[in-house]
């Protein structure tokens, strides 16, 4: 018997990863090592990504629909299209982050900041700090606040990440501090967040950092929940869906309905030896079918799951 998609998946939230491309390249960068899987898809399908959010509001309560990359702005039509389905739907929160980079053509800008306001996203975060601005201009990046602030966009804020903490001294916090001095007259709040010590920052970054690396021959202090009782999906360029990083089924291949009811996470080995053993059951059950992760670089226990989940295909 196929499992009903509220057996195991409570999913409330959609990510989508609009495209892999960038026109930076952040050493604190989580998505920075990785590319998609299957095709090469430079960009996530417009109907097929608005026609998820349509059957997975029907299928559960959705909250909250995000848009990120890669740079998602190199494609604003299809951002577009994602949230005004998701306005459509009645989906309370619609996010984007985005670098704010996408063109250096003022009018161009503003034109893409006012589809973004008519589109009805509501909360939008341009990342700003020393790390996208080694390779980011910021100037356009100032224009685009400027827009996003002139186009009545809520929910609109400078998004700077710091590295280790906000109070930490380091070169990058102090560049970060005088980034965001200049974009003060902007007039956009500013939201802190801070670096999450995975892909490219555990590459790059793992210095500044006093903790040690977990021991990841040991098990999770609490079994893996996420498997079967999943909060959020993530959809890729090519239209892999993912939970977790895990793939389970392609919304451009096959319909999304038929991918969430036979979702049974005791049906998988992987799964099943993450939910049983932690990722180093995982990793072992993968090492056994040939599939080797390189986990040099991983320093928890979820780095070495999703390493793992990677390189696994299709798990359904």
């Amino acid at each position: 018997m196929k499992a009903n998609p509220q057996s195991y998946l409570n999913i409330d939230r959609i990510e989508f990863i609009v495209t892999y491309q960038c026109p930076g390249s952040c050493r604190h960068c989580q998505n920075g090592i990785f590319t998609s899987r299957g095709d090469a898809a430079p960009c996530v399908d417009s109907k097929k990504a608005a026609e998820a959010v349509e059957k997975l509001s029907r299928l559960f309560g959705i909250a909250s629909v995000m848009t990120f990359g890669g740079e998602p702005l190199l494609y604003p039509e299809a951002v577009c299209a994602i949230h005004q389905k998701a306005a459509d739907c009645g989906i309370k929160t619609r996010q984007l982050i985005t670098s704010g980079f996408f063109s250096s053509d003022r009018m161009a800008i503003r034109r893409v900041a006012a589809m973004l306001a008519d589109a009805g996203i509501n909360s939008l975060l341009i990342s700003v700090d020393a790390f996208h601005q080694e390779t980011i201009p910021l100037e356009p990046v100032k224009w685009f606040g400027a827009a996003v602030k002139e186009a009545g966009i809520p929910g609109a804020c400078f998004y700077p990440c710091w590295l280790v903490d906000k109070s930490h001294r380091n070169p990058y916090n102090n560049r970060t501090k005088e980034i965001l001095g200049a974009l003060r007259e902007v007039g956009l709040p500013f939201e802190d967040t801070t670096v999450s010590l995975t892909g490219n920052a555990a590459r790059y970054l793992a210095a500044y950092f006093n903790s040690p690396a977990e021991d990841l021959s040991e098990p999770c202090d609490e079994p893996c929940d996420e498997p079967r009782n999943a909060g959020s999906i993530s959809i890729a360029p090519n239209g892999d869906m993912m939970l977790c990083g895990f793939v389970i089924g392609n919304c451009y291949t096959e319909d999304i309905v038929d991918i969430m009811r036979r979702y049974d996470p005791y049906q998988s080995p992987y799964l099943s030896a993450l939910m049983n053993s932690g990722p180093a059951g995982l990793r072992d059950c993968a090492e056994r079918n040939g599939i080797l992760a390189d986990t040099a670089l991983c320093r928890t226990r979820c780095d070495v799951c999703h390493a793992v989940a990677s390189k696994l295909p299709c798990l359904f």
